[in-house]
């Protein structure tokens, strides 16, 4: 009698945890349905890199200062993620330069020796250094390696800061706790040769719900 009554019961239990490892769904960025249909998450995900890049650069164009500016030279300077989450800045930044080459109204500068290692500062690309240390050997062509005084130096810097911050939300007694997360996006533009700000926007992306990201 026990074995009819249990059996039922495991089937169903068995069901359950199948269907709570359904497998892995490989998104379509480009599929406007699908990303819609991407559960909801107190992290940062695809969507919030997508606007916040978007709208910095609009933004950054709006404002004038990459027109006033003579051939525009971007150095990307320190951006610093002081957030409760570990990810790589780039996810933001590298969006924000690919739309504003796209756009033809700035550069960027990869050789800038501006990237600090455990060794020292180091660019972004190397290769344009290693090249040049090469002139004068003799299995290159010397009218090949890069020539000395042909570097363009960046006249703007781009810095910023992404910071979080967890707020409890009130509910009723009986209801389960619940946070809202405020992430805030700081970018700033600086003129190199006079060493002030020409263009500073913030961004803020709020999420309330639960099991908000922690340290």
């Amino acid at each position: 009698m026990k074995k009819l009554v249990y059996y039922p019961l495991f089937i169903a239990v068995a069901f359950a945890i199948a269907g709570c490892n359904g497998g892995t769904q490989v998104i379509d960025t480009a599929d406007s349905g699908q990303v819609a249909d991407m559960r909801n998450t107190m992290q940062l995900e695809f969507r919030d890199w997508e606007n916040v890049a978007g709208q910095m650069t609009q933004s950054m164009i709006d404002s004038g200062a990459l027109s006033r500016q003579k051939n525009p030279v971007i150095a990307i300077g320190r951006v610093t993620n002081d957030t409760m989450q570990r990810f790589d800045t780039d996810i933001l930044v590298k969006k924000i330069r690919t739309t504003l080459l796209s756009s033809g109204k700035a550069q960027i500068s990869t050789s800038l020796q501006n990237q600090p290692t455990e060794s020292g500062l180091t660019a972004e690309d190397e290769t344009t250094h290693v090249v040049r240390a090469n002139r004068g050997n003799a299995e290159f062509s010397a009218g090949t390696v890069a020539a000395k005084g042909t570097l363009v130096a960046p006249n703007m810097s781009l810095t910023g800061k992404m910071i979080q911050r967890n707020i409890d939300v009130d509910t009723c007694w009986l209801c389960a706790p619940k946070q809202r997360v405020e992430y805030y996006f700081h970018l700033s533009l600086t003129n190199i040769n006079t060493g002030l700000s020409v263009w500073e926007d913030q961004k803020p992306i709020l999420k309330e719900g639960r099991n908000a990201p922690t340290f």
